[in-house]
Formats: C-alpha cells, sequence, structure tokens
C-alpha cells in the first residue's frame, strides 16, 4: 500500500486557500474597477448595483458578498480616487527635483490628475454639493499628512539656502496646500464661475516661487 509523506494531506487546503483567496481579490478588483465606471459615466444615483454587477460579470448577491451596499461601495471607489490622486501628486522617492521644482511639480500633477479623472467631474456635475461633501469627507485624513510633506519640502529648501530663512514654514505649507486645493478642485468641477485657465495656473506657480524663494 502506498502511504502518504507525514503532512501531505495537511498541506493540501493550504495550497486551495491562496487560489480562492486570488479569485476573491480578483472579483473585488472587478467590481471596482466596474464601479469606478459607471459612477464616472452616470454619477451616484444613475449607477446602480446591477448595472455595476452586470458590468463586472458577477451576480448582485455576489457584489453583496463584498459590499454592503451602493454606499459603501462607492466610498470605497473615493478613497481610491484619492490614494491614486496622492501617488500622482507627491513626489517619487528617487526624484530628483530641487525643493522648487518638488513644490511646483505638486501642485501641476495635482490639478492634471484632476483635470484627466472622469469620475471627479461626472459626480459634481449631478448633485454637486453632495457629492463634493463626499469627496472631501473621502480626502479628509490626508490633509496633515499633506501639509507635513510640503513643511518637509520648505525646510530643505531654507536647508539648502533656495527658500528664504526667515520663512514661516507652517503658516507657508497651510497655505500653498489650501492653494493647491482649491485649484485642483477648479480642474475637476469646471465651474464657468471660476475657470482654470493656462495663464491662472502659471500665476499660481510663481505666486509659490516668489513667496518663498530666497532674496
Amino acid at each position: 500500500m502506498r502511504t502518504e509523506s507525514p503532512g501531505t494531506i495537511a498541506e493540501l487546503p493550504l495550497a486551495a486557500g491562496p487560489r480562492r483567496q486570488d479569485q476573491s481579490q480578483l472579483r473585488r478588483s472587478r467590481i471596482l474597477e466596474a464601479a469606478r465606471a459607471c459612477f464616472g459615466r452616470d454619477g451616484y444615483a444613475g449607477a446602480t448595483v446591477a448595472r455595476i454587477a452586470r458590468e463586472a460579470g458577477v451576480s448582485n448577491g455576489l457584489l453583496y458578498q463584498f459590499f454592503r451596499n451602493k454606499e459603501q461601495l462607492f466610498g470605497v471607489v473615493l478613497k481610491q480616487v484619492v490614494r491614486d490622486w496622492v501617488r500622482a501628486m507627491v513626489p517619487r522617492s528617487d526624484s530628483t527635483e530641487t525643493p522648487a521644482q518638488a513644490l511646483e511639480g505638486m501642485f501641476r500633477r495635482s490639478v492634471d490628475f484632476c483635470r484627466s479623472t472622469p469620475l471627479l467631474p461626472a459626480l459634481l456635475s449631478r448633485d454637486p454639493a453632495l457629492q463634493l461633501q463626499r469627496i472631501q469627507m473621502a480626502s479628509a485624513e490626508r490633509i496633515e499628512p499633506h501639509r507635513k510633506l510640503v513643511a518637509s519640502i520648505l525646510q530643505s529648501g531654507i536647508a539648502s539656502g533656495e527658500f528664504r530663512p526667515d520663512l514661516d514654514v507652517r503658516s507657508a505649507a497651510d497655505l500653498i496646500c489650501q492653494l493647491q486645493s482649491d485649484y485642483s478642485r477648479r480642474a475637476y468641477a469646471d465651474d464657468p464661475r471660476f475657470p482654470l485657465t493656462p495663464a491662472l495656473i502659471e500665476a499660481a506657480v510663481r505666486f509659490i516661487h516668489d513667496a518663498v524663494r530666497a532674496r
């Protein structure tokens, strides 16, 4: 009679477990991708659970195994967008940008991301007050890390002699973050009362440089 080596039977479920986890993660990723597309195309109200499930290639019941309801699914999608926004904006760890280039790059990359992400303007074109509140809530936890990052860039610029030695780092970081946030919001809101033109972007960049550079 053939005997199994010790541990063989016990190891079989371990081999199946990761495969099931991979399949589960793949389904969840497909649902989120479909949700992002539906919310971007149809807005929050128009994107139904049934439509999202259909585009993801899953049943409604399977979708509800991952997300309690559309509200939770939408919250996860928004957090993903904010995460991608931060990744697009923040300088890479191996970046060779000077402090001044880093500040300018963050500003420009943030605006570019907001202009090129269809989900944001699609949401704000329908019930803008409600959706703006949702976006701000999803972004809230990023505010302080954003300020600290800008403050660290300012401190690096002071240390290198590129920025004014008397610069109030805390206040300057807060002002730069607010300016970047406001102009990024203009980029995705596309409100004709508050246009965002290339000239305005260049003026904002010059304003930041003039405010912090060494005399």
